[in-house]
């Protein structure tokens, strides 16, 4: 049995609850009661968004026996199959206005309990409640950035240890500091950073998510406003660079004496500017869902990994990465590729992250880590974010995703071009206005793909011959200049009008027409009509396309063009 609380007396705040403190015994208390409340349920679904109401929901539902399911969206497809899987269950949520619309489903608010515990308070409970070490606290799931989202179950003695593996990592925060995270504490980062750490290391959770930099900035001030010497501030890299483009200017970040990070890696070159802007060290977690910390860094400082307080990293006999001790039940296979700093993990085994096993990737005999192409194509001028990636799982081109702002297609491919082998240049290459990036700013594969699928300016290659389609849409205005005296009072679009919409949709894509061997004009074109565009272009770079309007082709032909690029 290992009890609720760790560190605490029973007059220490546990939880700023909208800048007010909640004392260690006032939170079993209302924890307690509220257990005793909940449905009779093996599972809860926490879907709680407000950081008080999370850690009060999970403690209720610990203290009832109950299991956290962790949901990695709040989709209604997701929900929906986790339903399935998890049938004996209900909702906690904020406020039943926030509840999901599902069927059938009970929902638990909780800002009512927060609400009438400020009013009326149940008795303090103290010691805190027990709870058995095997009991499964929480089925978290892998982001599916690499595929499906994986469940994985975690017992109350794990994640506590896990707790203890992260506190001799980075030691005891001091008293006075508080817990702010940016993180959803669905994600095991959070819920170790904001939920396990803030139950079991003696320093309370302050009441925020910020999620702009103008949020972050608030919070700060409040948690000052109630007393908060020092901040710990959990967050992503990708959050990171967004308070710091816009926070820059401060100084220092008001309060905050410490940043962890995690989620994915964490450029050295942005750790560096922030603790040289901020005066605060940026540390980084390396670690996963499967087993959580296992190793940190300090990016400004090392570009090496140091294994995570108890746990050893070693090569097993079939050349895989394996990490044991400290609060893993058993040893871990590692999927991700690691390099030792020196053989075999000796003299501390400290190491460095290469990629992703799912990250390599072979095309036309040549490997590369998508990782690293990606890290190459934000390096190009003008863009803000992107990824590339496997359209399919057999497929032999790959395919990106591409935020920038004024640019086209040819450039960016340009600038790609002198960075990665031509083999690996991106068709299609999509650009969008943002991301799918998940609450942790992750890209999950299966929402790339849908993506991919849904665009009618760019659809993926085809494996057989490699063949590129392009489609669109145009419409000829009346007032265009070479409709005056062409077919005087029934004026009719002109050929060269019609060709150039086709040499402009592939200009789009990064081809340059060369020539038109063969074109032939079927039915006249009126203008004001919609016209539908068709390309396809061969790895010979042979574009053969046609122009419809309504269920007829008006135009057919075949261009020879060149990519605008080395990679045809």
């Amino acid at each position: 049995m290992l009890p609720l609380l760790r560190g605490y007396e029973p007059d220490r705040t546990v939880l700023f609850d909208r800048g007010s403190p909640v004392s260690a015994a006032a939170f079993c208390g209302m924890a307690t009661a509220m257990s005793a409340r909940l449905p009779a349920a093996r599972f809860a679904f926490n879907l709680c968004e407000g950081s008080a109401a999370f850690l009060l929901a999970t403690a209720a539902a610990l203290l009832a026996r109950q299991t956290l399911v962790l949901p990695p969206s709040r989709l209604d497809r997701t929900l929906d199959e986790l339903r399935a899987a998890y049938p004996d269950s209900y909702y906690l949520v904020d406020a039943l206005s926030a509840a999901p619309r599902s069927p059938n489903v009970q929902s638990v608010a909780l800002c009512p309990e927060l609400d009438a515990a400020n009013v009326s308070p149940p008795p303090d409970v103290w010691p805190p409640p027990m709870i058995p070490a095997a009991h499964v606290v929480a089925i978290l799931f892998t982001s599916g950035s690499t595929g499906a989202p994986q469940p994985h179950a975690k017992s109350w003695g794990e994640m506590c240890e896990g707790t203890q593996t992260l506190l001799r990592s980075f030691g005891t925060p001091p008293r006075g500091a508080a817990l702010l995270g940016t993180v959803p504490p669905q994600h095991m980062f959070g819920f170790e950073t904001t939920v396990m750490l803030a139950l079991q290391s003696g320093t309370p959770l302050f009441d925020a998510r910020p999620l702009y930099p103008a949020d972050l900035a608030h919070a700060l001030d409040a948690a000052a406003a109630s007393g908060v010497d020092e901040v710990w501030l959990m967050s992503t890299p990708l959050q990171l660079r967004a308070f710091h483009r816009e926070l820059r200017q401060c100084g220092e970040l008001r309060a905050v004496r410490r940043i962890i990070t995690a989620t994915m890696p964490l450029d050295p070159d942005l750790a560096l500017t922030i603790e040289r802007d901020w005066d605060v060290p940026v540390e980084e977690i390396f670690g996963c869902t499967e087993g959580g910390i296992l190793a940190t860094r300090r990016p400004a400082k090392a570009r090496f990994f140091a294994p995570a307080a108890g746990l050893v990293f070693s090569i097993s006999a079939d050349a895989s990465v394996r990490v044991s001790g400290g609060h893993l039940p058993q040893p871990l296979a590692m999927s991700d590729r690691l390099q030792p700093e020196f053989v075999a993990f000796a003299d501390g085994g400290r190491f460095e992250v290469t990629g992703r096993g799912e990250d390599m990737v072979k095309i036309a005999g040549k490997r590369a880590s998508l990782q690293a192409l990606t890290r190459e194509l934000l390096a190009v001028p003008g863009v803000d974010d992107g990824v590339l990636f496997l359209p399919a799982a057999d497929a032999t081109r790959l395919a990106a995703i591409v935020v920038a702002p004024g640019r086209a297609r040819h450039e960016i491919r340009s600038g790609l071009a002198g960075r990665i082998d031509p083999a690996f240049m991106p068709r299609p290459l999509l650009l969008m206005p943002v991301l799918p990036r998940d609450a942790n700013g992750k890209l999950p594969l299966g929402d790339l793909q849908a993506l991919l699928r849904a665009q009618r300016t760019a659809v993926a290659v085809e494996d057989a011959d490699g063949t590129e389609i392009f489609v669109g849409e145009a419409t000829i205005p009346a007032d265009h200049p070479a409709l005056p005296g062409h077919f005087p009072g029934h004026a009719i679009v002109p050929g060269v009008v019609l060709l150039e919409l086709v040499e402009a949709l592939l200009a789009e894509h990064g081809y340059r027409v060369r020539e038109c061997p063969q074109v032939k004009f079927l039915v006249p074109v009126d203008p004001l009509t919609r016209l539908t565009l068709r390309v396809e272009v061969t790895e010979r770079a042979s574009a053969r396309f046609a122009i419809g309007v309504a269920d007829k082709r008006a135009v057919v032909g075949r261009f020879a063009c060149e990519s605008v690029v080395a990679d045809a």
